[in-house]
């Protein structure tokens, strides 16, 4: 066995071994903390937010808690299944645009698209459907009657959302870039990301504190300014939060959200689930006091809330 590997530990040697790296058990027991990880989260995904915490030149955590990473956990939970909410309403209403595009559109015939696209993806219609060949596929119907040539309309409901961003980048040269499609074929890869974090139920809060992941002049031209309108939101304090790359993708889910989402009903419960969550991060406030990185990044959101409510 490769000597480099790390031992599995047992849940009395996990307790131990983040006291080793000064992690308090002051705000919840060591018995307790034991029982989280063998009921509510485990350990390598708990741990994880222990990257939003200062270490010294020991090695060891200050100031961190165990009982911050249990909170950290709950918000981040709450908050990929927000993500998920607001992904859906994205993809659903860009879809809707572009099939109202194209069924307007006296050129297409909803079939020719398809052809064209797969050949520029370098793809076939089999990669799209061959999953759906079981009979106790849910969209089998679909297969059955659109294997071999589907329309537009039908490869949608097929596609992953990353394949759906490919499409959109590839109807916006195909159109000769028309405008109203400029932003949108610039921002939705950024909202892919965020969101296969979140479907894939991996931690967004892991590392959210840093800064300098991205270069200024990576971030999108739609994101700087949509964050430059912002009340009460500093230069330094904008370039800082968006230099992190969940940051930055969170934003722009944000954005696009609060731009290409044409129903108030969808706005208004969007917002409210996040106004709640940003609520939630206040219940353990006292235990975050010198957390100085973590509490930026709530005054961030918090800001970008206020101006889009």
């Amino acid at each position: 066995m490769n000597t480099s590997l790390k031992r599995k530990l047992n849940f009395n040697e996990m307790i131990e071994h983040l006291d080793g790296k000064n992690v308090k058990f002051d705000l919840i027991s060591k018995e307790n903390a034991k029982k989280i990880l063998q009921t509510s989260n485990y350990f390598y995904k708990i741990t994880a937010y222990r990257k939003n915490f200062e270490k010294n030149n020991r090695g060891q955590y200050i100031k961190l808690d165990f009982k911050l990473l249990q909170d950290l956990a709950t918000i981040d939970m709450r908050l990929r299944y927000l993500v998920l909410h607001m992904s859906l309403d994205i993809e659903h209403s860009i879809k809707t645009k572009l099939l109202t595009d194209i069924t307007n559109d006296p050129t297409e015939d909803g079939y020719s698209i398809v052809t064209d696209f797969l050949a520029y993806d370098g793809s076939s219609i089999d990669d799209y459907m061959h999953a759906l060949k079981k009979e106790s596929h849910y969209n089998y119907g679909l297969y059955v009657k659109h294997h071999s040539k589907p329309p537009i309309w039908v490869l949608f409901e097929v596609m992953t959302f990353g394949n759906f961003v490919k499409f959109v980048e590839y109807y916006y040269k195909r159109k000769n870039r028309p405008s109203p499609y400029k932003e949108i074929q610039q921002v939705l890869k950024y909202v892919k990301n965020i969101r296969n974090t979140a479907a894939h139920n991996s931690p967004i809060l892991m590392d959210i504190a840093c800064i300098n992941q991205i270069e200024r002049n990576k971030i999108v031209k739609p994101i700087t300014e949509f964050t430059k309108t912002i009340p009460g939101l500093s230069s330094s304090s904008r370039k800082k939060r968006l230099s992190n790359r969940k940051i930055h993708d969170l934003t722009t889910l944000i954005y696009v959200h609060y731009t290409y989402i044409e129903s108030d009903g969808i706005k208004k419960a969007r917002y409210g689930d996040f106004k709640q969550l940003l609520d939630r991060t206040k219940r353990e406030i006292n235990a975050y006091d010198k957390q100085d990185g973590l509490i930026a990044v709530f005054k961030y959101f918090s800001k970008l809330l206020d101006f889009i409510i």
